[in-house]
């Protein structure tokens, strides 16, 4: 629907299923990654805030220079 934006949780969680793809499914140490609901309230909101910061610098307005 026109006008309707994913949450910052949606975002969160398509940003964690790329860095999975991404790492075919392994953290950065080599072990197995979590489901989404694995991670916790506090990882999950960790990558709400980051989704939410990329929206911000890719949505923000150019500064003149």
């Amino acid at each position: 629907m026109p006008g309707i934006h994913p949450t910052p949780a949606e975002l969160a969680q398509t940003a964690y299923a790329a860095y999975g793809t991404s790492t075919g499914g392994l953290s950065h140490d080599g072990l197995p990654l979590p489901s989404w609901e694995g991670l916790g309230d506090t990882i999950q909101t960790a990558w709400a805030a980051a989704a939410v910061a990329v929206v911000r610098a890719v949505t923000a307005p150019e500064e003149e220079g």
